[in-house]
């Protein structure tokens, strides 16, 4: 309860700061009012649950959707205060959005009274598991950065750059150019994600979990910053900072539950206000030329609106009267998601359903494979292009319900590396918020990938660090033992 009054008392003092900056209306402050406190209520609701049933916040997948979730639905409450620059013709009024919102909230804590996760992954389990295991974590670390950093520099070298800068995807063709940049650009994304997350973890785990001495910790941290100066600085994506601070709340777990709890609580209060630190920083420095107020309402506009959870997937049951949807998009999403050398030519036989909902209302999202507009995805407009306004609250839970059921199959693996191997890049995989039914399956086929190959090398390289262990230690020295020589018997 102190922490929802502190999240109301935090909000409602940034709403009257933005409102007074901007002239706001009572309807634009009443719904960002509204908004966070729909928000606030999610928040503490969900630390809740999660402290009631003892669920680990590092590898409990369900836990970190609904985490990330929150995050981006406490972010976008600003959102009214801007129009929907990049979508307009949504034609979506301030009050279709804020109760597209509200059910949006409602629907996420619905799902976090669906966590229960019988057996595992607990808090005392992962910290158990990651303890037990800790060793192998610290060769996947220093494997994983290596591949990762080859995998970059090859991808480099070959010519794929940024979307964001002149050398973009466009100059060099814009798709994979052959099937082995296709295994660079995959071991670039897996073992990227998986160092971001093992060199948090020996961030911010406690050294009696992790056994990080310094050395280890300063490898881990340079990793890290390696991909995110990758990630933020070369290919322009803001997403993997959010990331990063979030993986770093969960992951603080394994040196102090409560430390994790306040600094995701802090996140959650911070962050709304942190969004608004850029959009100043670029009105001071000049390069938007337009006044204050309008300025703070178009950066609104760019930045918080591109966290929004329901506005796309609210437009859509809004401008077709909840006509635009196709459950085919889940069989063509399934065969999407089935590997290119297992199906030859998919793209020629997979229909693109996505584009033909969107098509049907006017929306074209592609047009001979070239993209036209960059939607902003989510389980909610996933749901609703599946089964309009019914797929946009079973979608969530089911989605959790799942989690949940992976969690129970899980749970007699707790003292083998089958089980961290499972929810780690699991949990990773459920942190995309971003999706669309192709990306959903793509995740799970993800987070399978990453399971193979984690178990594969942990085992190779433990074998390996046996044999040469085995084989740089200096054979022990032969006694010489005095053999008594008995003389043999008389006539024999």
């Amino acid at each position: 309860m102190s922490f929802f009054l502190l999240s109301l008392l935090v909000y409602g003092a940034l709403t009257l700061a933005v409102a007074t900056q901007v002239t706001a209306t009572t309807e634009e402050w009443g719904f960002t009012l509204g908004h966070f406190g729909v928000a606030a209520a999610g928040n503490a609701l969900l630390l809740y649950v999660a402290r009631r049933r003892s669920l680990a916040f590092t590898g409990s997948p369900a836990l970190a959707f609904l985490v990330m979730n929150q995050v981006y639905f406490t972010i976008n409450a600003l959102k009214y205060f801007s129009p929907i620059l990049l979508y307009p013709q949504f034609e979506l009024s301030l009050a279709a959005q804020f109760w597209g919102s509200v059910a949006g909230g409602a629907v996420l804590m619905a799902c976090m009274l669906l966590l229960r996760y019988r057996g595992a992954p607990t808090a005392a389990s992962m910290q158990a598991w990651i303890l037990r295991y800790r060793a192998d974590l610290r060769r996947l670390l220093v494997v994983s950065v290596v591949i990762s950093v080859v995998c970059k520099l090859a991808l480099l070298s070959l010519g794929y750059g940024s979307a964001y800068t002149e050398a973009d995807y466009g100059a060099t063709g814009a798709r994979v150019r052959t099937y082995e940049d296709f295994f660079l650009i995959l071991g670039s994304e897996l073992f990227g994600l998986f160092a971001l997350w093992l060199g948090i973890t020996f961030l911010a785990g406690s050294r009696r979990v992790t056994g990080a001495g310094p050395l280890l910790r300063l490898f881990a941290g340079v990793a890290l910053l390696v991909e995110l100066a990758y990630s933020v600085g070369y290919l322009k994506a803001r997403a993997p900072l959010l990331l990063a601070a979030v993986l770093f709340a969960l992951t603080s777990e394994l040196a102090s539950r409560r430390r994790a709890e306040r600094i995701l609580k802090t996140i959650l209060l911070v962050l709304p206000a942190a969004s608004l630190l850029g959009i100043q920083l670029t009105l001071l420095l000049g390069r938007v030329n337009v006044p204050q107020e309008t300025g703070l309402r178009f950066a609104i506009a760019a930045i918080n609106r591109r966290t929004d959870l329901t506005d796309f997937a609210t437009a859509i049951v809004v401008n077709s009267g909840g006509a635009a949807f196709d459950p085919a998009i889940i069989p063509a999403a399934v065969l999407n998601a089935v590997p290119r050398f297992l199906f030859i030519g998919a793209e020629k036989v997979v229909p693109d359903v996505y584009s033909e909902v969107l098509g049907g209302i006017g929306w074209e999202a592609y047009a001979d494979g070239v993209m036209l507009a960059d939607y902003q995805d989510s389980i909610f407009s996933a749901g609703v292009m599946a089964g309009s306004v019914l797929g946009f609250f079973l979608l969530p839970i089911a989605l959790t319900l799942l989690f949940e059921a992976i969690a129970r199959l899980a749970g007699p693996y707790a003292s083998r590396p089958l089980f961290g191997f499972v929810f780690i890049p699991l949990w990773l995989s459920a942190t995309h918020i971003e999706v669309e039914w192709a990306t959903i399956l793509l995740n799970f086929r993800q987070a399978f990938t990453l399971t193979v190959i984690s178990l594969t090398l942990a085992w190779f390289l433990r074998v390996l660090h046996h044999i040469l262990v085995v084989a740089s230690r200096a054979p022990a020295p032969l006694s010489m033992r005095s053999v008594a020589i008995t003389e043999p018997a008389a006539g024999s």
